[in-house]
């Protein structure tokens, strides 16, 4: 049986401070994707435009860099290093990808894990941030009963 992976989006807002990469990203709908992934996961990594792939105990300073403002050769290379350090962690063999975030970010990084022979799936593909929000809420009370 493969192992559950969430791969998870960074935020833009952040603590003021270095933190391990968990706990830097303050958004509501990044605390709850990881409330979700804690849950849910057998192991959950993030992705972010300045670093690439994080563990959830790296620790890192705030940034301000977006993947908007990536070429689009840049953006390839960014999906690459993604999946690459990825495959340290969790080979395409013996893991089951579930992707968190927006298309701005999953656009590249798709190709790229399909190509690595990855399976993986999108389970808020086309949701509004409200409604990803809405959805994760409701995981959590389904969860609770």
């Amino acid at each position: 049986m493969k192992k559950k992976i969430g791969l998870l989006a960074t935020a833009r807002k952040k603590l003021p401070h270095p933190a391990e990469a968990k706990d830097l990203y303050i958004s509501p709908l990044f605390q709850k994707s990881l409330s979700y992934a804690e849950g849910n996961y057998d192991d959950y990594f993030f992705y972010s435009a300045k670093h690439g792939l994080l563990t959830k105990k790296q620790f890192i300073e705030p940034y301000n860099v977006t993947i908007k403002s990536f070429s689009p050769s840049e953006k390839r290379a960014w999906a690459a290093k993604v999946v690459e350090k990825l495959q340290e962690f969790a080979p395409p063999r013996t893991t089951e990808i579930h992707l968190h975030g927006g298309w701005v970010y999953r656009e590249f990084l798709e190709p790229v894990l399909k190509e690595a022979g990855y399976a993986y799936e999108v389970p808020l593909e086309g949701y509004s941030i409200g409604k990803q929000l809405k959805w994760y809420d409701d995981q959590h009370a389904a969860n609770k009963k």
